[in-house]
């Protein structure tokens, strides 16, 4: 009888581990498709490649039309001196500046926009690897609330069934009344910790809802995740990693950029229309005009070189943050990979002891039609071994965590 109870446990348990429902994939494909986060992101990709576009507009040839007509009065005493104001001045001029040799400055500015675009990708992908890795650890957390329910309600299923087998027993006189007193005591703790377990396991679903952006409720039916260590060690893989790299491109264009500053700029200009100081004189002041514009910074008290040291502050802080960061990497991914062989290791304890256990009860069994043990001494195995197979879950649970936390170290 007592094996049959252990066999149909265990059955039943890989059943439930192995119904098809909601995968961590799914769950994964929803966060990201909700992410408010990553949409914004997007959009601020399209941005980019407008700031692109607008600034190549600015280099090209800039029209501008302006039309004024000014007068100024005066009076006995008052008013400008004509021989500077003419009585008014009437003009409406179209102007075209154009500057001229650019490409250095284009280049440089539009390196600044791919920067950011390139820091916007990473943010991207840093942010996708954070949701996977909350999503799936919410999951987890979530599959380990949900096999234990699931096997603590198959160990009440059962023991249900069992319960009038234990009373004619009692009536024939094999075991006592105590034991049967002891098996519907034991019927009510597992039916508490199912509560109890069904209770939590709701508040975690509904966190893993809340962090996916799913609002309607489903059915709770969940598969167990296939995880495997997909790192390698090498901290120059990590997103964080290729943000120095970034950071080192832009304190270098940046240092660029200010070199472009001090070069000499040359613009090409020309306006036509008329221009006149008398309105009946304006259909005889048409004309036109051309110019260059030749500009170039001579002194501006050191600016320059001041800003060469800002920029190498900023190089000596990314390559400590760099160093600290590869430091600090290898230290994380060791102690998971230690945490990861000893968690392996204890679930291996762990398999051997249930099997010794599953032993046990046999004997117990056999023992027990002989009314040579107690029936309290066969709860109190059989508390053992269920308490041993919650723990498996747990344990488990945890393998699959750590190997989680390894492949979206950052």
């Amino acid at each position: 009888m007592v094996k049959n109870i252990l066999i149909t446990i265990i059955f039943i348990t890989c059943i439930f581990a192995n119904v098809l429902a909601q995968s961590v994939d799914d769950y994964v494909s929803c966060g990201l498709k909700n992410s408010p986060l990553l949409y914004d992101f997007n959009n601020q990709k399209l941005a980019g490649k407008l700031d692109s576009l607008l600034l190549l507009a600015t280099f090209k040839p800039q029209v501008n039309q302006l039309t004024q007509a000014i007068h100024y009065p005066s009076g006995t005493g008052w008013g400008y001196d004509e021989a500077i104001t003419n009585g008014g001045t009437y003009s409406s001029l179209v102007s075209v500046i154009q500057p001229l040799f650019s490409r250095k400055r284009i280049s440089g500015q539009l390196q600044t926009i791919d920067l950011l675009n390139q820091t916007l990708k990473l943010n991207t992908k840093i942010t996708i690897l954070d949701l996977k890795k909350s999503i799936t650890s919410q999951y987890l957390t979530v599959y380990n609330d949900f096999t234990q329910n699931q096997f603590n309600q198959s160990v009440l299923e059962l023991l249900n069934k069992e319960q009038k087998t234990v009373k004619a027993l009692v009536d024939k006189g094999v075991y006592l009344v105590t034991d049967y007193m002891n098996l519907q005591i034991l019927i009510r703790s597992q039916s508490i910790a199912i509560s109890q377990s069904l209770i939590q396991l709701e508040n975690d679903l509904a966190l893993l809802n809340l962090l996916c952006g799913i609002s309607e409720k489903q059915e709770i039916k969940l598969v167990k995740p296939d995880l495997s260590v997909q790192n390698n060690y090498g901290a120059e893989n990590s997103p964080v990693f290729a943000q120095f790299r970034i950071d080192s491109l832009k304190n270098r264009n940046s240092r660029q950029l200010i070199d472009l500053n001090y070069r000499p700029k040359i613009n090409i200009f020309a306006d036509g229309g008329f221009n006149g100081i008398a309105p009946e004189n304006v259909p005889h002041n048409f004309g036109a005009s051309v110019g260059v514009n030749f500009s170039v910074p001579i002194y501006d008290g050191k600016q320059r070189k001041l800003q060469y040291e800002k920029i190498d502050l900023a190089e000596n802080t990314r390559i400590n943050y760099k160093r600290y960061y590869s430091s600090q990497y290898k230290i994380q991914f060791d102690q998971l990979k230690n945490q990861l062989n000893m968690t392996e290791h204890l679930l291996g304890e762990i398999s051997n002891q249930l099997t010794e256990q599953e032993r046990l009860i046999e004997l117990y069994r056999i023992e027990l039609e002989k009314g040579l043990v107690r029936f309290l001494d066969f709860i109190t195995v059989f508390n053992s071994y269920t308490a041993t197979k919650i723990t498996c879950l747990v344990t488990e649970v945890n393998r699959l965590q750590i190997i989680n936390q390894l492949n979206y170290l950052k």
